[in-house]
């Protein structure tokens, strides 16, 4: 019985001063900086850039590019998924002007199973405009969907679609989809094949602003979503 006491006492001890388990992911602070101003989240994918000798930027998931000034070395990697807390600096000038500085507050790593780019789309639904530089029918709106991490769904034109979708980073690849069986016109099944064939062969995305662009291989220009 004693034994088991002092046991208790000290794991009511150490909670009392702050001895919790660790945080899986946690924070690295990077210190505020000589500037004041607001500070805003930052989740996006880090790319080197070849210019000026090689740059590293982070290309967020809503499709802005910032550069930052103290990156630290750790992060420095081409692909990696990380989210931040960061702060404009317009007062500053970089010699290659690619995009916005910003200077990190602090900075970890994208979670475990929630690379960049999934969380950003979960929950959110989208209605396509543009289907690889052809126009879209009016009245046969196609949509996409990511109703849970790793689902995809939506309306194909005139058929249902749902299937697995693989998301990491920017690049996005979709499993095979069950679609049901509805005939309509033949305008609009054939807008829905070409439609579930760009799906099928699609690469990479991006979020900028309202709009959703996946881009497919094989097609110059990529399909255009608008939130739905």
């Amino acid at each position: 019985m004693t034994r088991a006491f002092v046991g208790l006492t000290l794991f009511l001890a150490a909670c009392a001063s702050g001895g919790a388990a660790p945080a899986a992911n946690p924070w690295e602070e990077l210190g505020r900086g000589e500037q004041s101003g607001p500070v805003f989240h930052l989740g996006g994918t880090v790319r080197h850039v070849e210019l000026e000798g090689g740059l590293f930027v982070i290309d967020a998931a809503d499709g802005t590019r910032y550069v930052p000034t103290n990156l630290p070395k750790a992060y420095q990697v081409d692909g990696l998924a990380l989210e931040a807390e960061a702060r404009r600096r317009d007062d500053m000038a970089s010699i290659a002007m690619v995009a916005p500085l910003v200077e990190l507050v602090r900075i970890r790593k994208a979670a475990a199973g929630a690379e960049s780019g999934a969380p950003y789309l979960v929950g959110t639904a989208w209605q396509l405009e543009d289907l690889a530089g052809a126009g879209v029918l009016d009245s046969a709106a196609a949509t996409l969907e990511f109703p849970a991490e790793g689902k995809v769904a939506g309306s194909a034109s005139c058929n249902r679609f749902s299937g697995p979708v693989t998301i990491a980073g920017d690049s996005i690849a979709f499993g095979p989809q069950a679609v049901t069986r509805m005939a309509c016109p033949e305008a609009i099944m054939g807008q829905e094949s070409a439609y579930l064939e760009a799906l099928q062969h699609a690469e990479r995305f991006r979020v900028e602003g309202p709009f959703l662009y996946v881009y497919s291989a094989g097609r110059e220009k990529p399909l255009r979503f608008t939130r739905h």
